[in-house]
């Protein structure tokens, strides 16, 4: 199987998803070619995630609205993510 693609620019995500041991190849702009049959990890259009195997966003349900920006801007800690409750979630998305 393909290594997967990861679509992340967050500096924060990336070095969470190392620690985590999540390797792959990354790319900031990616077209169908590129993701056909693999893991992506990181935010697509719908029509877009829908070549892809499957998807795999990054949530933090315990994150304080106070530290999003933070967060947007890549400032957070793999610990501050690891506390904020940082889960892999993954999708399967086809067209109907």
């Amino acid at each position: 199987m393909s290594d997967p693609v990861i679509t992340f620019t967050n500096d924060s995500i990336l070095a969470w998803l190392k620690e985590k041991g999540v390797r792959g190849n990354c790319a900031e702009y990616v077209r169908p070619e590129d993701i056909l049959h693999r893991h992506v990890y990181g935010h697509l259009p719908y029509w877009l995630a829908s070549y892809a195997d499957c998807v795999s966003e990054i949530t933090l349900p315990k994150l304080d609205r106070t530290e999003r920006d933070r967060f947007n801007r890549g400032e957070l800690t793999v610990q501050e993510m690891d506390a904020a409750g940082a889960e892999i979630v993954t999708y399967r998305i086809r067209r109907a």
